[in-house]
């Protein structure tokens, strides 16, 4: 499952054409992490209606996500 999320994040990031942009022009898009990871994982925005297994993707996703913008 960790190397499932893992694949689908790094697909997004990697096929987002503002990441194209962004990495040509230096440009900075401000996202909601968690918003974004809400989606992802496929549980509601700012919502209690998760699974603790479904916790644990929506914390590793967030933890991927600072991850890689730390390291840009």
């Amino acid at each position: 499952m960790k190397n499932n999320l893992f694949l689908i994040l790094t697909s997004l990031i990697v096929s987002s054409p503002f990441t194209v942009k962004a990495q040509e022009e230096r440009e900075v898009y401000p996202i909601n992490i968690n918003k974004a990871c809400a989606s992802i994982v496929r549980i509601p925005y700012a919502s209690d209606n998760f699974s603790d297994e479904e916790w644990k993707q929506f914390v590793n996703c967030r933890r991927f996500i600072k991850q890689y913008i730390q390291n840009d």
